[in-house]
């Protein structure tokens, strides 16, 4: 059984599908019918983490955010997932499937609404793999940087900034 989180106040504006809200680096399907769960916009990302912007929200970060950084991640002292600040990091702990521990593998393929578009290198190498454990890293700042391991994809890296913690997330909700 699922069960929908409680939503923010400051995330009731935001649109929904099946009860969750849409994060603001989640892209549609062209007319807007659809939202790509689990798909990053790559506009969206570039200005979440140039400008220091909460991937879930939008709005600014404030001088505390959280980084959700796969445990491969870890070694690279980076995440190209865009930080979010404190409360849409406990949303997200609860909504996202992954981050929650409700889901143990990575899609097969594509998006069902992006069949036929071909895949990020990213993607094809975790296609169908075991979720790899997530961890949530506390940081007051990053650099941008390029991913080492996902040439051309920006990143926020807390190799200089030492973050304030990091904790690794439930493997099950």
């Amino acid at each position: 059984m699922t069960v929908t989180p409680d939503i923010p106040v400051h995330l009731v504006d935001r649109p929904r599908a099946g009860g969750l809200v849409v994060p603001w680096i989640t892209p549609a399907t062209a007319g807007g019918g659809l939202y790509l769960f689990g798909t990053i916009d790559g506009l969206s990302q570039y200005r979440c983490v140039t400008r220091r912007l909460c991937q879930v929200c939008g709005r600014r970060l404030g001088e505390r955010a959280v980084l959700f950084a796969r445990e491969s991640d870890l070694l690279h002292q980076c995440a190209a997932e865009p930080a979010v600040c404190p409360p849409c990091a406990a949303y997200s702990r609860r909504a996202c499937p992954m981050l929650a521990g409700r889901r143990h593998q990575y899609r097969a393929g594509n998006h069902p609404a992006l069949a036929g578009t071909p895949m990020t290198a990213s993607q094809v190498l975790r296609q169908a793999a075991p979720a790899e454990p997530w961890y949530a890293v506390w940081i007051r700042d990053y650099d941008v940087v390029d991913h080492p391991a996902q040439p051309g994809t920006l990143a926020a890296s807390w190799q200089r900034i030492p973050p304030r913690r990091i904790r690794p997330l439930p493997a099950t909700a």
